[in-house]
């Protein structure tokens, strides 16, 4: 009777065993059965392989791609369909992509758009719909009006503050003009260094403001006055180039401060310019050569993917990726916007260009570092100056 007992109990304690693994096995089962119900999260993209932004841009895909590819284009259980549509640079045709990404595509993420003056004009529409936006280079501030923008790296003022402490603090400057595209985003980038030489106690001496796309730079060269230094931001690499050599070409000696340099001094960008660039100083969100764990694991696997070094298009790209991962993690695949917009929020990173999180608004809070374009044992680079750690906008409380 005793070991009757005893088999008694053995079995109920087996048959215990046996039926909590049917109960995890099939939750498991339901849970699978339900993300597989839901559909793959799709992600818009509308970035600019035609007009201003199109030297920019494709590289920026590549970074995304790059972090889609680490996670093998799932998240949470779900699959992830990435959809891309050129928006052109232009705002009417970006603004009728997003469209079409939201009515007939479903999307409820729209990732990477880079001119701020066609965020601004998808704005009303992305805030009606709940559409969770982003921009890969830096946004406008007045986004956060509409309560659904992720501001990645952060706004366009706050990037390139640094740049204008270093210039007085540290280079010494005490007077600055300066060369900007004339769009809202040249507004931006410039505002932000110009506001924070001038509180320094630096003296704005000239602005000038160019049009986007211009190819003869010296109609403006030749009524520039005389200052320590001239600082310059210009929408696109082509144009960016086109000044510079402008510049050095009308024999001006004024030495240039180059706003975004990290994403228009790619490796790629340096070797076509030759030596002209060498020596000049600028404000970077991201450095290639950053020795960092993160960062040589993203070189070493963009490079694999492409052959080229990324410069900060493809490495904000990959770093807005891995945040809207990070956040429909947490969210266990839930895409809707009133789950995914506080959890984005939410999330603190390290990514290649350093610590990343963000404000309650959604404005990113970023390390920001000083760069000098050099050349060593042949190779273009950007030499880190400076760092400037925890950088956010300080207009938006």
């Amino acid at each position: 009777m005793k070991n009757l007992k005893t088999i008694n109990v053995k079995y109920l304690a087996l048959l215990g065993v046996v039926c909590l693994f049917c109960i995890g096995t099939l939750t498991s089962f339901t849970g699978l059965c339900g993300a597989l119900e839901k559909g793959p999260i799709k992600i818009g993209a509308i970035l600019d392989f035609t007009g201003v932004g199109a030297d920019l841009d494709p590289n920026a895909l590549e970074g995304i791609k790059v972090a889609l590819d680490e996670v093998n284009y799932q998240v949470a259980g779900r699959k992830i369909k990435l959809i891309v549509e050129d928006g052109a640079s232009d705002p009417v045709k970006s603004l009728e992509k997003l469209k079409k990404l939201v009515e007939r595509d479903g999307i409820r993420i729209n990732l990477a758009t880079l001119m701020e003056h066609v965020m601004l004009a998808m704005a009303p529409y992305a805030a009606e719909k709940k559409i969770l936006m982003s921009c890969y280079f830096n946004g406008p501030g007045e986004l956060t009006e509409y309560g659904n923008w992720i501001l990645h790296p952060t706004t366009g003022y706050a990037n390139t503050i640094p740049l204008g402490w270093y210039a007085y603090d540290v280079l010494g400057y005490r007077t600055m003009i300066t060369v900007g595209s004339d769009y809202s985003g040249g507004y931006d980038f410039v505002g932000g260094a110009a506001e924070a030489f001038k509180q320094r106690g630096g003296k704005i001496v000239q602005q000038l403001w160019t049009p986007l796309g211009l190819a003869d730079y010296g109609p403006y060269l030749s009524t520039i006055k005389k200052a320590d230094t001239v600082m310059h931001f210009l929408a696109s690499v082509m144009e960016s180039a086109r000044f510079e050599k402008a510049y050095i070409d009308s024999g001006l000696k004024m030495p240039l401060l180059h706003i975004t340099q990290d994403g228009h001094y790619s490796e790629k960008a340096m070797k076509e310019f030759g030596d002209g660039l060498l020596g000049i100083i600028g404000e970077s969100s991201y450095i290639w050569t950053r020795d960092d764990p993160i960062n040589k694991k993203f070189v070493t696997a963009y490079k694999a993917k492409t052959g080229e070094l990324p410069g900060a298009d493809s490495a904000n790209g990959y770093s807005l990726t891995k945040l809207v991962l990070a956040g429909l993690e947490a969210t266990g695949g839930d895409d809707s916007f009133d789950k995914l917009w506080p959890a984005v929020k939410k999330v603190k990173l390290k990514t290649p260009q350093g610590s990343l999180s963000f404000t309650d608004k959604g404005v990113g809070i970023i390390d920001v570092y000083i760069t000098k374009a050099v050349k060593k044992n042949g190779q273009y680079m950007l030499e880190p100056l400076k760092a400037y750690s925890g950088l956010t906008d300080p207009r938006i409380k």
